[in-house]
């Protein structure tokens, strides 16, 4: 609830921004009034909000009380241009542009480092700005900008922008940069796109400050031109050595709170100047901004301030006179998942922010330019857009909802996520990869997108960097997909084979890295699968508590806070049959199971019981977590009403809950050993465990003969203990718990034991390293989890080995052919078969009956159906067809 100060400062807040009347301030007979309180204690509140600095008030008569006019967030100003942070995080940085700028007889060129959105641009304006003040250049002097990252698929085009090459290849002097430049500044952003032959020249210009023609008869003296560079800082190694004064921009989560919570400020504001229309936002929104991670910085921030801005102005488009409300929902996820770290970091908020609820950016306040680029027309594109379709009859809720649609065109319309292109961080990658390597990769993906007329997703360039990265360091003459897959990728895909070939030899010219056919074809399938990933299923949380309306409104609020489709409820009323709330249950769940189980958060009763039946009879993974909230408060009642003592209350629930949640946290996992008659099979596999397991946890051995006493068994167990997994003879299918068989156990080394007890790979028999195998998988495949591929696949190749006779390759072909099959049928691919697919099946039917059969588990494991096609195909390769 909020004080009265707070409803004080909150009321002078909208009267001075809202009423001209009130714009100078108001007085305290004016403020009593309005509040109905005596006119002392309102003085008294208003004399402790000037002392903290949130109030001002003026020296006549009658004295007013106001918003402070200083703005702290001005900083520096330059030209039309402020700079937040000039004196903080960033005074570094415009020393060291001022001693570059100030340097006598001619200015030094400058190198920027920073990653995009961190304000280069802006910073390197200010810089032109502060050398016309200090007449370095003449009031016309020109500003000459181009992005590299807007030239990236088209080289030539790049050419001839900067150095003026014609088609001919011959360098026009007239039509450079750096005569164009020619007493003003020159700023190449995204410099790191640049090829070493432009490098080349540019290092020309920066040691000579004249630029020659191709045949270098001719010449033009451009040392009047100020070079300012900006790259990525992974690439800064590139040009620190021909541009020593190298300036050093942070990224947002770097910069200090209080510089964070400025420039919030200042872009409510220039939203609410171009908007026309106060803003209002409350602290939560002003928490969620001040923590909320944005990787691509200030541009970031920007952008969600100005398309929460342009949402929240569709609601009061009706009303001219209506302040904008921008509240948390109108954010993305981002910002709204950000306040659950006001816990840790609460004292810092409360030490910018204060008790403050509101924050009032008015309307008519004329702030200076922070960014480049003019937003005023958004506003007044949504007011057009929302005239036109009152002309056409539409109602108002149907042109609210186109509009806010229409808000995202408008968006990429006015280029307003320029700079948050997706790039490429090498900063991270080259900690693991050679910067050679990668330099390599980005020169060929480059040729790549120029041959093949397409982009490519920063994925595949990783990918192919740690791709090539391991073929390094493992045998590249391994052969690891099958000949029918080469020859499909070759016939059908010509252009991507013929580029990754290009790659091949790249590789064995510059790291003599030979590459098998095999591994090229490989290389291509990096070209070639480069497709949108599709949502996959994943699992599901459902709140089940009793009483009225409980689950729901914890549904609401978790759906809200994170803007999330994967949360559902079932509200148990006290007074509801056992029986009809376990049908109930039961068929909530069966509709929302996707396939990957679902958690329960329950607060008491019966309910963890209906839950094992549920996942037993069902066959669904049901996880559930006990959260006794329903329980606590009755526990507390109960108390209140006997004691009198409200500590003895709160210490004996306390120590309860620390006991309870103690024990939970002592419950150990142990590893169910099972056989299908007595336990004599399980104990002595109870015992292998014990003797080679380094992992210390508890086996206990249990008979399933008796599947109803087992179900007893395992749920007194789940009582004392979280079990890891089954391991035995057989599959129970119980509760979800995952199952271990006894042949792999001991079809390997005791050494491999606990890498078989957590689900990790082990190598086979025959020496396939399953490592090496997933790694490849875990680059290629979109739609399979290689965590549930690892438990069902190897047991599948293990399964046809027995019935033929495998060597590695096929083995190896085998497991990455399966994978692959797998995750085009779960994209929804279409297989039709043909005659000579039918006519192998014929030939072949014992085996074709034998790898159908085996292939079972893989259908039930993914929810699939394989076809006469796929077993045909594996027919091919298990007969050498």
């Amino acid at each position: 609830m909020k004080t009265t100060k707070e409803s004080l400062l909150e009321y002078i807040q909208r009267e001075v921004f809202t009423d001209s009347i009130h714009k100078e301030g108001l007085s305290t007979n004016e403020i009593a009034d309005a509040f109905q309180i005596q006119r002392s204690n309102v003085s008294s509140l208003l004399n402790t909000l000037v002392k903290e600095g949130k109030l001002e008030k003026t020296t006549g008569r009658p004295v007013l009380y106001r918003i402070p006019e200083k703005n702290e967030m001005e900083e520096i100003c330059y030209g039309d241009k402020i700079f937040i942070g000039a004196k903080g995080s960033l005074a570094n940085a415009f020393q060291v542009a001022k001693a570059a700028i100030l340097y006598p007889k001619r200015s030094l060129n400058i190198l920027i480092s920073a990653k995009p959105g961190c304000g280069t641009t802006h910073f390197v304006y200010s810089m032109y700005a502060f050398a016309k003040e200090k007449k370095i250049f003449t009031s016309s002097a020109p500003f000459i900008k181009i992005n590299c990252r807007h030239y990236q698929k088209n080289i030539n085009e790049l050419d001839a922008e900067i150095f003026g090459r014609g088609v001919d290849n011959s360098i026009s002097l007239e039509h450079t940069l750096f005569y164009k430049a020619k007493g003003g500044m020159l700023f190449i952003d995204g410099a790191e796109l640049l090829n070493a032959k432009q490098i080349s020249f540019l290092s020309s210009f920066i040691e000579s400050g004249i630029i020659y023609s191709e045949d270098r008869k001719s010449s033009v003296d451009c040392k009047d031109v100020f070079l300012v560079l900006s790259c990525n800082p992974s690439a800064l190694y590139q040009f620190n050595q021909r541009i020593p004064m190298v300036i050093e921009l942070p990224e947002l989560q770097n910069r200090p709170l209080k510089e964070r919570l400025e420039l919030i400020k200042y872009f409510f504001s220039v939203e609410a100047n171009n908007a026309k229309r106060n803003i209002e936002i409350t602290q939560e929104v002003m928490q969620g901004l001040l923590l909320a991670d944005f990787p691509r910085n200030i541009k970031e921030l920007e952008m969600e301030i100005r398309k929460a801005c342009a949402t929240a102005c569709v609601r009061v488009i009706e009303d001219v006179n209506s302040s904008i409300e921008v509240c948390l929902h109108d954010f993305s996820s981002v910002v709204q998942k950000s306040l659950i770290k006001v816990r840790t970091r609460g004292q810092e908020i409360f030490a910018l922010l204060g008790t403050q609820k509101l924050f009032i950016f008015d309307c008519n306040m004329d702030y200076k330019n922070l960014t480049s680029h003019e937003t005023r027309d958004l506003y007044k594109d949504i007011q057009l857009q929302y005239d036109e379709l009152s002309k056409r009859g539409i109602n108002s809720s149907g042109i609210k909802d186109v509009i806010n649609n229409h808000i995202s065109n408008l968006f990429k319309r006015y280029k307003c996520f320029d700079g948050l292109e997706d790039t490429y961080d090498i900063e991270q990658l080259s900690k693991i990869v050679d910067p050679k390597l990668i330099n390599a990769v980005q020169k060929i993906l480059n040729t790549c997108q120029d041959e093949l007329n397409r982009s490519f997703k920063p994925s595949v360039f990783y990918g192919l960097c740690l791709h090539i990265n391991s073929l390094l360091t493992l045998k590249p003459d391994k052969k690891r997909i099958d000949n029918d897959k080469v020859i499909q990728i070759i016939q059908d895909y010509p252009r991507e084979y013929a580029a990754s070939v290009q790659l091949a030899k790249v590789l064995e010219d510059s790291f003599h890295l030979k590459l098998s056919i095999e591994e090229v074809v490989i290389l291509a399938m990096f070209l070639i699968e480069d497709e949108e990933e599709e949502n996959r299923c994943h699992p599901v949380l459902l709140y089940i508590l009793h009483g009225h309306g409980v689950a729901k409104a914890l549904q609401e609020v978790t759906k809200n806070l994170i803007h999330c489709e994967n949360v559902y409820s079932y509200d148990l009323a006290l007074e509801k049959d056992t029986r009809q709330a376990l049908e109930e249950i039961r068929s909530v769940i069966l509709q929302i199971d996707n396939g990957q189980g679902v958690i329960v958060i329950y607060d008491m009763g019966s309910i963890q019981s209906m839950l094992d039946t549920i996942a037993q009879e069902e066959n669904v993974k049901i996880r559930y977590i006990h959260v006794p909230i329903t329980l606590i408060g009755i526990d507390v009642a109960r108390k209140c009403l006997q004691e009198e003592d409200i500590d003895y209350v709160y210490h004996t629930t306390n120590l309860e809950l620390q006991k309870m949640f103690g024990e939970q946290e002592k419950r150990k996992e142990v590893i169910v050993t099972l056989c299908h008659t007595g336990d004599g099979g399980a104990y002595q596999l109870k015992q292998y465990i014990e003797q080679y397991s380094n992992l210390g946890m508890k086996v206990i051995a249990l008979s399933i003969s008796n599947r109803s006493e087992l179900i007893k068994q395992i749920m007194t167990i789940k009582n004392l203990y979280q079990i890891h997994c089954f391991v035995g003879t057989y599959d129970p299918k119980l509760l979800g718990i995952p199952f271990i068989s006894i042949s792999k156990v001991f079809e390997n080394k005791t050494e491999d034991l606990d890498r078989i007890l957590l689900f990790e790979p082990i190598k086979s028999k025959d020496g396939i390293n399953y490592t090496e195998v997933y790694q490849f998988l875990e680059e290629q495949l979109h739609y399979v989890s290689i965590s549930k591929l690892k438990s069902v696949l190897p047991q599948i190749i293990d399964d046809l080995e027995v019935m033929y006779s495998l060597d590695s390759d096929q083995k190896t072909g085998l497991f990455v052919h399966i994978a692959c099959m797998l995750d085009k049928i779960l994209e929804g691919q279409k297989f039709e078969i043909t005659k000579e697919d039918e006519r192998i099946n014929m030939v072949y039917q014992e085996d074709f009956k034998i790898i159908s059969k085996i292939m079972k588990e893989l259908e039930k494991k993914f929810h699939i159906i394989i076809d006469d096609t796929q077993i045909a195909t594996i027919i091919r390769i298990l007969k050498r067809i």
